[in-house]
C-alpha cells in the first residue's frame, strides 16, 4: 500500500509523455535535421529482395576493417528497383548484388510504428564500378611489387594433362559446358576430372575458393594442372577474383591454374595471375582437347613420314639387292667358266698321263715282284720280269 502511495507521488509530480508523443517528436527531429535528400556511401550487406511485391529493403553497413561499426535498413521501392538496376546492367553489367560498395541518393524517415528506415531512391552505379577498379589495381600493384604476379605462369604444364582438379559449382552450366565438351571425344580420350566445389561469387566465395586450393595443394601429386570454372557474370559478381589474398594463392600455386570463369571484358586479377586464362569454360575444354588432338596429328605425321621412309629404303634396298644379284650372277658364270676351263685342261693332262694312253701309244711297263723298273740296275740275271702292254701282258726271264 506504501508502494502504490509513494508511485502515485511520483507520477503526480513528474511530467508524463506518451510513446506517440515521444516518438512523434524523434520524427520531427529527423525531418528537421534532414530535410531533403542526400548522397550516402556504404555497404551493401544483404540486398532483401522480395519478388511478390518487387520491393527490395537491402541491409546497409559501414565497415572498418572487418568490423561493422555501423547498420540499419533501408527500403528501395519497386519502381525506383527496375530502373536503378537497368542503370546497373547498363554500366556494370548485373543488377545489384550482396557485399558491393554504393553510393545512395537517399533520405531519411521516422515511422512511430516502422521506425527509422533510409528511402533508397538512386545508386550512382559508376561509384561501385569505380570502387572495384580501385581495389583491383591495388591488388596488382601489391603483387607486382611480392614480385608474385608471373609466378604461376612459368611453371611447366604437361603437354597432355588428364587429371584435371576442377573448382566450381555442380550445378553451374559454365561446368556443365565444360564437361559437355571435354567428353565430347570420351571413347578416344579418357580424363580424370575430380570436383572441389566452391562458391564462385559473393559474401563466402573468396573463403571458399582459397579452401578449395589448399586441399588440391594437399594432394597435388594427382593432379596436372587445377582449372577454376564459373559461368557468366558482370563485374560486381567477379569482384572476388580481385581480392589479394586469392589472388596470391592462385600466383603461388604449386600446379598451373587454369581460369575460365565465363566473360569476354574486364579481365581479373586471378586471370591475370593464372598460368592461361580463358573466355569460357568451353574455350578451356576445347584448349586441353586441342592439345591432345594436336599431339594425335603429330603422332599421325611421324607415322606417315616413317611409312614413306621405309618405303623409300626398302625400294632403295630392292635396288641394291637385283644389282647384288646380277653382279653375283655375273661373278658366279665367269667363275664356273673359269673353274670349268681348269678342269678341261687338268683332265687334258690326266689324259695325257694315264698309263693306259700311254700304253696305246706302244709303250710297254715292265715290272718285277709289282714294283716298276726304272732302270736296268734293278734287275738281275734270271729274274721274272712282267711286261704289260696295251692289250696284255707277258712274262720273261733274264738272261
Amino acid at each position: 500500500m506504501e508502494e502504490e502511495i509513494l508511485d502515485n507521488s511520483i507520477v503526480e509530480n513528474k511530467q508524463i509523455l506518451s510513446l506517440v508523443e515521444v516518438l512523434d517528436t524523434l520524427a520531427e527531429g529527423v525531418r528537421r535535421q534532414f530535410p531533403y535528400p542526400f548522397w550516402l556511401k556504404c555497404d551493401i550487406s544483404k540486398i532483401n529482395f522480395y519478388p511478390y511485391s518487387g520491393h527490395a529493403y537491402p541491409e546497409l553497413v559501414q565497415k572498418q576493417g572487418d568490423v561493422i561499426v555501423a547498420q540499419t535498413k533501408a527500403i528501395i521501392w519497386r519502381s525506383d528497383l527496375q530502373r536503378i538496376n537497368d542503370k546497373f546492367q547498363s554500366i556494370v553489367g548485373e543488377s545489384l548484388k550482396d557485399g558491393i560498395s554504393i553510393v545512395c541518393l537517399a533520405r531519411v524517415t521516422f515511422h512511430s510504428v516502422y521506425g527509422l528506415s533510409l528511402i533508397i531512391s538512386d545508386i550512382d552505379p559508376n561509384v561501385s564500378l569505380g570502387q572495384l577498379e580501385y581495389e583491383k589495381k591495388e591488388c596488382i600493384e601489391r603483387l607486382k611489387k611480392e614480385e608474385l604476379f608471373s609466378l604461376n605462369s612459368t611453371l611447366d604444364l604437361p603437354l597432355l594433362p588428364k587429371r584435371l582438379a576442377v573448382i566450381s559449382v555442380p550445378t553451374s552450366k559454365g561446368y556443365s559446358d565444360f564437361l559437355q565438351t571435354i567428353n565430347y571425344q570420351q571413347d578416344k580420350y579418357k580424363f580424370f576430372i575430380h570436383l572441389f566445389p566452391s562458391l564462385l561469387q559473393g559474401d563466402g566465395a573468396t573463403y571458399q575458393l582459397i579452401e578449395s586450393l589448399n586441399v588440391i595443394e594437399g594432394v597435388k601429386q594427382y593432379f596436372d594442372c587445377v582449372l577454376i570454372i564459373r559461368g557468366g557474370g558482370g563485374d560486381i559478381g567477379l569482384h572476388c577474383y580481385n581480392n589479394y589474398e586469392l589472388c596470391r594463392k592462385i600466383a603461388t600455386f604449386p600446379l598451373p591454374v587454369l581460369t575460365g570463369i565465363g566473360h569476354s571484358t574486364n579481365e581479373t586479377v586471378a586471370e591475370m595471375v593464372s598460368h592461361m586464362n580463358f573466355i569460357t569454360p568451353t574455350a578451356l575444354a576445347e584448349f586441353i582437347l586441342d592439345r591432345f588432338q594436336a599431339f594425335d596429328n603429330e603422332i599421325e605425321q611421324i607415322k606417315q613420314k616413317i611409312n614413306k621412309l621405309s618405303h623409300l629404303i626398302l625400294k632403295e634396298e630392292y635396288k641394291n639387292l637385283a644389282y647384288i644379284q646380277n653382279i653375283l650372277a655375273i661373278t658366279v658364270k665367269n667363275k664356273l667358266v673359269t673353274e670349268k676351263n681348269k678342269l678341261i685342261t687338268e683332265e687334258k693332262f690326266l689324259n695325257a698321263i694315264n698309263p693306259q694312253n700311254i700304253l696305246k701309244k706302244g709303250y710297254t711297263i715292265t715290272s718285277i715282284n709289282g714294283h716298276i723298273i726304272h732302270s736296268i740296275n734293278q734287275i738281275s740275271k734270271g729274274d721274272k720280269i712282267l711286261t704289260q702292254t696295251v692289250d696284255g701282258e707277258f712274262t720273261s726271264v733274264v738272261e
